[in-house]
């Protein structure tokens, strides 16, 4: 009974092992298709774009090879339910940085905005899908985010489904650095930050519903 025992506590340490190894291994699931794009999509909108790829279904990796054993954990494998795609923004204020003759490199100059969007349902198909969202171009323009297409300073992609983080490649981006403590310490900031900006940026399909055309049915109550 004992060697029962150990040997089902072993075999569940042993699947705990692999589902933790394939959630810290970079782009198992969702892998970012090149880097998030600002493009001037009217007078009155900028679009933010994340262009991004599905490469296979979690669920996969959770079962390790065995048949689902209830309803509740029976899926379709070829099509990937509830992704969250959260973006924070990160644009230098050269409004206020030339009000005090501040340095460019100073982060106190530093605007953060942040949105997101749930897709009910995605294809695993690994072909190109991109999230889009709009920022104001009037505030763009106010606080002189450099130019009519201002490039932003760095950003936070985030993908995730029912609570879990998926780990996902340069998904933070701060100007030139690579430092992973830098990166770490612009996420928090950046997140933290843009939360006094809420309803700023905002998912593109609120303004017109064909910036889902590669992308799929979304929560629209989300």
């Amino acid at each position: 009974m004992n060697n029962v025992i150990t040997c089902l506590a072993l075999l569940a340490l042993i699947t705990s092992i692999h589902q933790l190894k394939a959630k810290l291994e970079p782009n198992n699931v969702i892998e970012l298709d090149g880097a998030v794009e600002v493009s001037r999509a009217s007078d009155n909108w900028l679009k933010v774009s994340v262009p991004f790829l599905v490469k296979s279904h979690p669920g996969m990796k959770a079962l390790d090879g065995r048949k689902p054993s209830s309803m509740e954990e029976l899926f379709n494998p070829e099509y990937l339910n509830n992704l969250n795609i959260k973006i924070t923004i990160c644009f230098r204020n050269d409004f206020k940085r030339k009000y005090v003759r501040g340095d460019k490199g100073d982060i106190q100059f530093n605007d953060y905005y942040s949105a997101e969007l749930e897709v009910k349902v995605l294809k695993v198909d690994r072909s190109t899908k991109t999230a889009h969202f709009l920022f104001p171009t009037i505030i763009a323009e106010r606080d002189e985010y450099a130019g009519s297409t201002p490039k932003p300073n760095g950003y936070v992609v985030e993908f995730s489904r029912d609570g879990e983080a998926f780990n996902v490649s340069d998904s933070v981006v701060f100007e030139k650095y690579s430092s992973e403590d830098i990166l770490e310490k612009f996420k928090s900031e950046a997140i933290s930050k843009s939360i006094k900006n809420k309803g700023i940026l905002i998912p593109a399909h609120l303004v017109d519903a064909s910036n889902l055309r590669n992308l799929g049915p979304v929560a629209w109550e989300f």
